[in-house]
């Protein structure tokens, strides 16, 4: 029967009958008219026919003398509603013209209101991003969450309901092909482009209730970090009309998924995506092997020595824009972007096989020196900055903007900075002067410690003051060890706590511990060499922490240390990294199967962090020039998702474990893509990247839009955060990750060929 329609839609999936899928405003357009404010408009259809398996209807709207048709076909098949959505210009109007088209479902949920679901869009979204527990997200202040498709590592979005034990998941079912850098001026927000990226979201309804939200093209709501870090201006498209034109057609499904958690959900959900994206690894120049040889091949040249505060220093001092290889400044830093030890064990292991004859003694000054200083403190504590030109020491938190680091003494900060001063004053003046380390970067450089100490007895060299080094660090955490079994994020060199600046060392107690999970790897291991058990016992304690509160609460955050957003600490792929390995030591040393569940659940949020698709990238940028494909990549962190790393490389050992372990083959597939993929973009001789010499890798890029407006870049060397564009930044813990996904899997499987492996007879 054929009939208008104007009446809401609902629909009711089989999986989760306590859920119903309410389309209230099945069409509801925004025209944008350039000069003018933009102008939304809801209708029903004009024409409809019903089925028992959905309902295809028309709406024809006339704009400004402009007339469009909308095309919907919605049909319910078991737990699937699908949406396929076309729209054509009958008519052209006499000023250029553009349409957005949204899709807004709210979710009748039993009389459940929004604050009692739980909001997944990884990995821009986990959990709401709501550490502090105010019911907003933390980086913009917000319920309403709507982001670009290029931000979305597997185009989904979940809302999932504890009291009900289930969810309803919106998932962009056919991939965008192509997207460029927008035409506007600087600093508008809403214009004209055809781009095939849309949006995905949720938001709050009037009545409080959940709603999941599809637009397109794309819009970002209520605010977004894809203009200024300070003013998180929202911003969007419009398709420009053009007559008589089959404009673009787009389809989303709403999946019901019943699961126990809201982890079980979302990988539900990530297990369907990965069988329908089928993401196929990303194909390397040359074999892994040689990949690894040249990544140690081009760290060993960035070893250096000097005198700092009167005492000889040694260090491996990467930081340079990759495509010259020129230093920007010779500091030996410690975790996090420096991982020097780590990098030495490597110089070790491979001093062999490399064309450097002076390889292994540059590997133990390293350590030697590491080992000296943590020595000379009681606790096993050291500075995170040595300045070898400048012959001092600092603190990682006084060069979160690294010029802080080569600054010296009476320098006009403001000028030497620009913009980016001004913005991060309320976190630089109070730190300036307070002295102390990061949990992370002490328990990142000890554990590296102890893996050197394993690995040169093994070769018959005893080094008694690293493990000195190390029993120090490790009786310092078990002092420290609060009752609840945690650690705080940094500490004084007295062995004080750091909390203050709040702003800065978190505002919430479960920011002000979200390192915690650091340092249980590096207990589990002293326990093992030292066979005290007192160690252990620490680990275990922690662990049970980290497992409660930041696996299944999922509130992970606090692994980056140098954020320039409105909120100092992330929610992050490398905070969630920690907490899985954190469970994976203590399952691996006691057994213990709770924690192996753990290690499983964190695993999977981790993995939700890798783009299962390739993002299209503006044909001009850098990036498309040389085929750069996203699959396999890791999102740095959530208020900058579209910003990629190659950091996930360090967790390839332990997601292919965990698969290992449990079985689980979606895990152990999205280890291999990550393994492949993330090292696509070493530079090598069958493949170059521009950058100055084989072995270099770029420490990030941007494939979403990001900051394209904000002063603070102008006349950097960022590339303009620019979509297909790289950060042009080179530091140690590039080389340190890469490396060693390679040498733990070759020790642990005889392979790097992880596909291979899998397939093998058990």
């Amino acid at each position: 029967m054929h009939a208008a329609h104007a009446a809401p839609l609902e629909f009711a999936l089989r999986e989760l009958p306590d859920i119903t899928v309410r389309v209230p405003r099945p069409v509801s357009l925004e025209f944008h008219v350039p000069g003018k404010p933009t102008d939304s408009v809801s209708v029903g259809y004009d024409e409809a026919v019903e089925s028992n398996s959905g309902l295809r209807a028309t709406a024809h709207v006339t704009y400004d003398d402009w007339e469009i048709a909308v095309d919907d076909e919605w049909t319910v098949q078991a737990s699937v509603l699908r949406v396929h959505r076309s729209v054509r210009a009958l008519r052209s109007g006499s000023s250029p013209c553009g349409v957005r088209t949204t899709i807004t479902a709210d979710l009748h949920a039993g009389g459940e209101l929004f604050d009692a679901g739980r909001y997944y869009a990884p990995p821009a979204l986990y959990n709401l991003n709501d550490i502090d527990e105010d019911g907003l997200e933390d980086y913009v202040d917000s319920r309403e969450l709507v982001y670009r498709d290029d931000r979305l590592t597997a185009l989904s979005v979940l809302a999932y309901f504890p009291r009900l034990g289930g969810g309803i998941a919106l998932v962009r079912t056919d991939l965008p092909e192509r997207d460029d850098s927008p035409e506007r001026e600087r600093g508008e927000v809403e214009f004209l482009q055809s781009t095939d990226v849309g949006s995905l979201g949720v938001a709050p309804t009037t009545e409080d209730r959940a709603s999941l939200v599809a637009a397109y093209p794309f819009v970002e709501r209520s605010q977004s970090h894809a203009l200024t870090a300070r003013g998180r201006e929202a911003w969007g498209a419009f398709y420009p009309l053009s007559a008589g034109a089959e404009l673009f057609d787009v389809t989303y499904e709403f999946r019901a998924l019943r699961a126990e958690s809201d982890i079980d959900a979302l990988w539900q959900l990530w297990s369907a995506r990965l069988a329908e994206l089928d993401p196929q690894r990303v194909e390397l120049p040359t074999t892994l092997e040689e990949i690894t040889r040249l990544r140690v091949e081009a760290l060993l040249p960035y070893y250096a020595e000097g005198v700092v505060n009167g005492e000889q220093a040694a260090g491996f001092v990467t930081n340079c824009h990759p495509q010259d290889g020129i230093q920007l400044g010779n500091i030996i830093q410690y975790g996090f972007t420096g991982q020097n030890v780590l990098n030495a064990l490597h110089a070790l292991n491979h001093a062999d096989t490399s064309a450097d004859p002076a390889a292994r003694d540059k590997g133990l000054r390293v350590i030697d020196f590491f080992a000296s200083q943590a020595l000379a403190s009681p606790r096993g504590l050291t500075p995170t900055l040595y300045d070898l030109e400048h012959g001092r020491t600092s603190n990682w938190w006084s060069g979160l903007i690294l010029p802080l680091a080569y600054a010296s003494e009476g320098d006009d900060l403001e000028q030497l900075m620009g913009p980016v001063y001004n913005h991060m004053k309320y976190a630089i003046d109070p730190l300036k002067g307070l002295e102390g380390t990061y949990l992370r970067c002490m328990a990142e450089e000890h554990t590296a410690l102890l893996r050197a100490y394993r690995s040169e007895t093994d070769r018959g060299n005893e080094h008694a003051d690293w493990l000195a080094a190390a029993v120090s660090f490790g009786d310092f955490l078990l002092s420290a060890q609060e009752e609840d079994g945690t650690w705080r994020r940094a500490y004084g060199f007295d062995g004080s706590p750091l909390v203050e600046p709040r702003v800065w060392f978190g505002l919430a107690e479960l920011n002000q511990k979200s390192s915690t999970a650091t340092a249980v790897p590096f207990l589990v291991a002293l326990s093992e060499i030292t066979g005290e058990d007192r160690y252990l016992e620490s680990a275990r304690k922690a662990e049970r922490f980290t497992a409660e509160r930041f696996v299944r609460d999922v509130k992970h955050n606090g692994g980056i240390h140098d954020s320039i957003y409105a909120r100092a600490q992330l929610v992050d792929s490398e905070s969630i990294l920690f907490c899985l390995r954190a469970s994976l030591a203590v399952w691996r040393s006691t057994g213990d199967e709770r924690a192996l569940r753990s290690a499983l659940d964190a695993a999977r949020l981790l993995a939700t962090w890798v783009y299962l698709w390739d993002v299209p990238l503006p044909p001009s940028s850098t990036l498309a020039g040389y085929g750069f494909r996203t699959t396999g990549w890791s999102a740095c962190d959530t208020s900058g998702a579209g910003y990629i790393h190659p950091y996930e490389l360090h967790a390839v050992p332990d997601l292919f474990e965990v698969a290992v372990a449990t079985g689980d083959e979606d895990l152990a597939r999205i280890a291999e893509l990550v393994l492949a993929g993330s090292s696509a973009n070493v530079e090598t001789p069958e493949k170059s990247w521009g950058y100055a010499r084989p072995g270099l890798q770029e420490e990030g890029v941007l494939v979403s839009w990001w900051m394209i407006d904000d002063p603070m870049f102008e006349g950097t060397h960022f590339g303009g955060r620019g979509k297909g564009e790289g950060n042009k930044t080179c530091l140690p813990w590039i080389s340190a990750v890469g490396i060693d996904a390679h040498d733990v899997l070759v020790q642990r499987y005889g392979t790097s060929d992880l596909g291979e492996w899998w397939r093998r007879p058990r």
